[in-house]
Protein backbone atom coordinates (compact mmCIF):
# COMPACT_ATOMS: atom_id res chain seq x y z
CA UNK A 1 0.00 0.00 0.00
CA UNK A 2 1.46 3.34 -1.10
CA UNK A 3 0.57 5.30 2.03
CA UNK A 4 1.32 2.77 4.76
CA UNK A 5 2.80 4.70 7.69
CA UNK A 6 1.86 8.08 6.20
CA UNK A 7 -0.36 10.67 7.87
CA UNK A 8 -2.61 12.89 5.77
CA UNK A 9 -4.64 16.04 6.32
CA UNK A 10 -7.61 16.45 3.98
CA UNK A 11 -9.70 19.64 3.89
CA UNK A 12 -13.21 19.84 2.49
CA UNK A 13 -13.48 16.18 3.45
CA UNK A 14 -17.20 15.92 4.23
CA UNK A 15 -18.35 15.12 0.68
CA UNK A 16 -17.46 15.00 -2.99
CA UNK A 17 -13.84 15.04 -4.08
CA UNK A 18 -12.49 15.58 -0.57
CA UNK A 19 -14.33 12.58 0.85
CA UNK A 20 -13.20 10.47 -2.12
CA UNK A 21 -9.57 11.48 -1.58
CA UNK A 22 -9.88 10.53 2.08
CA UNK A 23 -11.38 7.16 1.13
CA UNK A 24 -8.58 6.40 -1.34
CA UNK A 25 -5.86 7.43 1.12
CA UNK A 26 -7.39 5.29 3.87
CA UNK A 27 -7.69 2.29 1.55
CA UNK A 28 -3.97 2.60 0.80
CA UNK A 29 -2.90 2.72 4.43
CA UNK A 30 -2.85 6.38 5.50
CA UNK A 31 -3.97 7.74 8.86
CA UNK A 32 -6.25 10.74 8.38
CA UNK A 33 -7.15 14.08 9.88
CA UNK A 34 -10.31 15.31 8.15
CA UNK A 35 -11.28 18.99 8.17
CA UNK A 36 -14.61 20.52 7.13
CA UNK A 37 -16.82 23.53 7.82
CA UNK A 38 -18.91 23.47 11.02
CA UNK A 39 -22.16 23.16 9.05
CA UNK A 40 -20.84 19.93 7.52
CA UNK A 41 -19.93 18.27 10.82
CA UNK A 42 -22.59 15.55 10.56
CA UNK A 43 -21.45 14.57 7.06
CA UNK A 44 -17.82 14.65 8.19
CA UNK A 45 -18.52 12.23 11.03
CA UNK A 46 -20.30 9.90 8.60
CA UNK A 47 -17.25 9.90 6.33
CA UNK A 48 -14.95 9.19 9.28
CA UNK A 49 -17.11 6.32 10.53
CA UNK A 50 -17.25 4.80 7.06
CA UNK A 51 -13.47 4.91 6.70
CA UNK A 52 -12.90 3.32 10.09
CA UNK A 53 -15.38 0.56 9.29
CA UNK A 54 -14.22 -0.19 5.75
CA UNK A 55 -10.45 0.17 5.99
CA UNK A 56 -9.69 0.21 9.71
CA UNK A 57 -8.01 3.58 9.25
CA UNK A 58 -7.10 5.86 12.12
CA UNK A 59 -9.24 8.97 11.62
CA UNK A 60 -9.68 12.20 13.57
CA UNK A 61 -11.99 15.06 12.57
CA UNK A 62 -11.83 18.82 13.01
CA UNK A 63 -14.35 21.50 12.03
CA UNK A 64 -13.82 25.21 11.58
CA UNK A 65 -13.65 28.20 9.25
CA UNK A 66 -10.95 27.27 6.73
CA UNK A 67 -10.25 30.96 6.15
CA UNK A 68 -9.15 31.33 9.78
CA UNK A 69 -5.48 30.51 10.32
CA UNK A 70 -6.38 29.13 13.74
CA UNK A 71 -8.43 26.38 12.07
CA UNK A 72 -5.39 25.14 10.18
CA UNK A 73 -3.33 25.23 13.37
CA UNK A 74 -5.99 23.22 15.24
CA UNK A 75 -6.17 20.63 12.46
CA UNK A 76 -2.40 20.26 12.41
CA UNK A 77 -2.30 19.97 16.20
CA UNK A 78 -5.00 17.27 16.10
CA UNK A 79 -3.00 15.29 13.55
CA UNK A 80 0.21 15.66 15.53
CA UNK A 81 -1.48 14.58 18.76
CA UNK A 82 -3.10 11.56 17.10
CA UNK A 83 -0.39 10.41 14.68
CA UNK A 84 2.77 12.41 15.36
CA UNK A 85 2.69 14.64 12.29
CA UNK A 86 1.51 15.24 8.73
CA UNK A 87 3.23 13.87 5.64
CA UNK A 88 0.53 14.57 3.05
CA UNK A 89 -1.91 17.43 2.49
CA UNK A 90 -4.94 17.45 0.21
CA UNK A 91 -6.14 21.06 0.31
CA UNK A 92 -9.55 20.67 -1.24
CA UNK A 93 -12.05 22.94 0.54
CA UNK A 94 -13.93 25.27 -1.79
CA UNK A 95 -17.24 26.98 -2.46
CA UNK A 96 -18.84 28.78 -5.40
CA UNK A 97 -21.28 31.62 -6.01
CA UNK A 98 -22.61 32.05 -9.54
CA UNK A 99 -23.39 35.71 -10.25
CA UNK A 100 -22.80 38.31 -12.94
CA UNK A 101 -20.38 41.00 -11.82
CA UNK A 102 -23.08 43.66 -12.24
CA UNK A 103 -25.13 41.90 -9.56
CA UNK A 104 -22.32 40.78 -7.25
CA UNK A 105 -21.70 42.61 -3.96
CA UNK A 106 -18.12 42.75 -2.71
CA UNK A 107 -19.18 40.63 0.27
CA UNK A 108 -19.78 37.66 -2.05
CA UNK A 109 -16.31 38.10 -3.51
CA UNK A 110 -14.81 38.15 -0.02
CA UNK A 111 -16.76 35.06 1.03
CA UNK A 112 -15.54 32.91 -1.86
CA UNK A 113 -11.96 34.17 -1.74
CA UNK A 114 -11.85 33.55 2.02
CA UNK A 115 -12.50 29.85 1.52
CA UNK A 116 -10.99 29.12 -1.88
CA UNK A 117 -7.87 31.27 -1.74
CA UNK A 118 -7.19 32.51 1.78
CA UNK A 119 -8.18 29.10 3.13
CA UNK A 120 -5.76 27.28 0.84
CA UNK A 121 -3.00 29.72 1.76
CA UNK A 122 -3.69 29.33 5.48
CA UNK A 123 -3.57 25.55 5.48
CA UNK A 124 -0.66 25.17 3.05
CA UNK A 125 1.52 27.72 4.83
CA UNK A 126 0.76 26.16 8.22
CA UNK A 127 1.48 22.63 7.05
CA UNK A 128 4.53 23.74 5.03
CA UNK A 129 6.24 25.04 8.17
CA UNK A 130 5.55 21.71 9.85
CA UNK A 131 6.73 19.64 6.87
CA UNK A 132 9.93 21.68 6.54
CA UNK A 133 10.84 20.70 10.10
CA UNK A 134 9.75 17.11 9.48
CA UNK A 135 11.97 16.63 6.45
CA UNK A 136 9.52 16.93 3.57
CA UNK A 137 6.11 15.94 2.33
CA UNK A 138 3.66 16.29 -0.53
CA UNK A 139 0.67 18.55 -1.17
CA UNK A 140 -2.10 18.61 -3.74
CA UNK A 141 -4.36 21.65 -4.09
CA UNK A 142 -7.74 21.43 -5.77
CA UNK A 143 -7.98 24.11 -8.47
CA UNK A 144 -10.43 24.03 -11.40
CA UNK A 145 -10.45 24.11 -15.17
CA UNK A 146 -12.96 26.95 -14.74
CA UNK A 147 -10.09 29.35 -14.11
CA UNK A 148 -8.87 28.79 -17.67
CA UNK A 149 -12.01 30.17 -19.29
CA UNK A 150 -14.08 33.30 -19.07
CA UNK A 151 -17.59 32.06 -18.34
CA UNK A 152 -20.69 34.10 -17.69
CA UNK A 153 -21.70 34.17 -14.04
CA UNK A 154 -18.51 32.57 -12.71
CA UNK A 155 -16.25 35.56 -12.25
CA UNK A 156 -15.63 35.09 -8.52
CA UNK A 157 -15.17 31.33 -8.60
CA UNK A 158 -12.91 31.42 -11.65
CA UNK A 159 -10.78 34.17 -10.13
CA UNK A 160 -10.38 32.28 -6.86
CA UNK A 161 -9.34 29.06 -8.61
CA UNK A 162 -6.88 30.90 -10.84
CA UNK A 163 -5.23 32.10 -7.65
CA UNK A 164 -5.02 28.50 -6.43
CA UNK A 165 -3.09 27.50 -9.56
CA UNK A 166 -0.66 30.36 -9.01
CA UNK A 167 -0.36 29.45 -5.33
CA UNK A 168 0.50 25.83 -6.14
CA UNK A 169 3.22 26.81 -8.59
CA UNK A 170 4.74 29.37 -6.23
CA UNK A 171 4.64 26.96 -3.28
CA UNK A 172 6.41 24.36 -5.40
CA UNK A 173 9.29 26.74 -6.06
CA UNK A 174 9.53 27.99 -2.47
CA UNK A 175 9.31 24.57 -0.84
CA UNK A 176 11.36 22.33 -3.14
CA UNK A 177 14.52 22.93 -1.11
CA UNK A 178 12.74 21.47 1.93
CA UNK A 179 11.77 18.27 0.16
CA UNK A 180 8.13 19.32 -0.21
CA UNK A 181 6.37 18.71 -3.51
CA UNK A 182 3.28 20.74 -4.43
CA UNK A 183 0.95 20.12 -7.36
CA UNK A 184 -2.57 21.18 -8.29
CA UNK A 185 -5.47 19.09 -9.53
CA UNK A 186 -7.86 20.88 -11.89
CA UNK A 187 -11.21 19.06 -12.20
CA UNK A 188 -13.73 19.75 -14.91
CA UNK A 189 -17.37 18.77 -14.44
CA UNK A 190 -17.64 16.29 -11.56
CA UNK A 191 -20.75 14.76 -10.04
CA UNK A 192 -20.78 16.13 -6.48
CA UNK A 193 -23.36 17.46 -4.05
CA UNK A 194 -22.79 20.94 -5.48
CA UNK A 195 -23.27 19.96 -9.13
CA UNK A 196 -25.72 17.05 -9.04
CA UNK A 197 -28.73 19.26 -9.86
CA UNK A 198 -27.12 20.42 -13.11
CA UNK A 199 -25.59 17.07 -14.01
CA UNK A 200 -28.93 15.29 -13.57
CA UNK A 201 -30.93 17.95 -15.42
CA UNK A 202 -31.19 16.68 -19.00
CA UNK A 203 -31.73 20.12 -20.53
CA UNK A 204 -28.80 21.73 -18.71
CA UNK A 205 -26.41 18.82 -19.03
CA UNK A 206 -27.08 18.42 -22.75
CA UNK A 207 -25.44 21.83 -23.22
CA UNK A 208 -22.42 21.07 -21.05
CA UNK A 209 -21.73 17.60 -22.42
CA UNK A 210 -21.01 18.88 -25.93
CA UNK A 211 -17.81 20.41 -24.53
CA UNK A 212 -16.53 17.15 -23.02
CA UNK A 213 -15.01 14.60 -25.43
CA UNK A 214 -15.63 11.72 -22.99
CA UNK A 215 -19.29 12.75 -23.00
CA UNK A 216 -19.92 12.45 -19.26
CA UNK A 217 -19.14 14.09 -15.93
CA UNK A 218 -16.30 12.78 -13.80
CA UNK A 219 -16.87 10.87 -10.59
CA UNK A 220 -15.20 11.91 -7.31
CA UNK A 221 -13.31 8.60 -7.14
CA UNK A 222 -11.69 9.34 -10.51
CA UNK A 223 -10.41 12.68 -9.24
CA UNK A 224 -9.24 11.05 -6.02
CA UNK A 225 -7.15 8.56 -8.00
CA UNK A 226 -5.25 11.41 -9.66
CA UNK A 227 -4.87 13.36 -6.40
CA UNK A 228 -3.43 10.32 -4.65
CA UNK A 229 -1.02 9.71 -7.51
CA UNK A 230 0.26 13.26 -7.06
CA UNK A 231 0.66 12.69 -3.32
CA UNK A 232 2.46 9.38 -3.80
CA UNK A 233 6.10 8.56 -4.48
CA UNK A 234 4.99 7.54 -7.98
CA UNK A 235 4.99 11.29 -8.70
CA UNK A 236 8.36 11.89 -7.05
CA UNK A 237 9.64 14.06 -9.92
CA UNK A 238 6.49 16.15 -10.22
CA UNK A 239 6.16 19.51 -8.53
CA UNK A 240 4.58 22.75 -9.68
CA UNK A 241 2.33 20.91 -12.13
CA UNK A 242 -1.35 21.60 -12.75
CA UNK A 243 -2.98 18.34 -13.83
CA UNK A 244 -6.24 18.55 -15.75
CA UNK A 245 -8.73 15.79 -15.00
CA UNK A 246 -11.68 16.91 -17.08
CA UNK A 247 -12.71 14.30 -19.65
CA UNK A 248 -10.94 16.30 -22.36
CA UNK A 249 -12.75 19.58 -21.66
CA UNK A 250 -9.61 21.70 -21.96
CA UNK A 251 -8.16 19.72 -24.87
CA UNK A 252 -10.42 21.48 -27.36
CA UNK A 253 -13.84 21.48 -28.94
CA UNK A 254 -15.57 18.33 -30.06
CA UNK A 255 -16.64 18.15 -33.68
CA UNK A 256 -20.24 18.18 -32.50
CA UNK A 257 -19.73 21.71 -31.16
CA UNK A 258 -19.10 22.93 -34.68
CA UNK A 259 -21.63 20.63 -36.32
CA UNK A 260 -24.35 22.11 -34.14
CA UNK A 261 -23.71 25.64 -35.40
CA UNK A 262 -24.24 26.69 -38.98
CA UNK A 263 -21.43 28.95 -40.13
CA UNK A 264 -20.85 30.32 -43.62
CA UNK A 265 -17.67 28.93 -45.13
CA UNK A 266 -15.00 31.47 -45.97
CA UNK A 267 -13.74 31.36 -49.55
CA UNK A 268 -10.46 29.48 -49.75
CA UNK A 269 -7.51 31.75 -50.35
CA UNK A 270 -5.44 30.28 -53.19
CA UNK A 271 -2.08 29.08 -51.98
CA UNK A 272 -2.83 29.65 -48.28
CA UNK A 273 -2.55 25.97 -47.36
CA UNK A 274 -0.36 24.88 -50.27
CA UNK A 275 3.15 23.78 -49.48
Amino acid sequence: MRFEGKNALVTGASNGIGAAIAERLAAEGAALCLLAAPQDEAHLKEVAEKLRAESGAKVVTVTGDIGDADTAERALAAACDAFGGVDLLASNAGIGIWENILDTPIEDFDRVMRVNTRGQYAVTSTVARHMSRRGGGAMVLTASTASLFGEEGQIIYNTSKGAVMALARSLAVDLARYGIRVNALAPGWVRTRATVAEVDDVAIWSKHRTRIPLDRPGEPAELAAVACFLLSDDASYMTGSVVMCDGGLTAGYRASDWDAVERPLSPRTPGLFDS
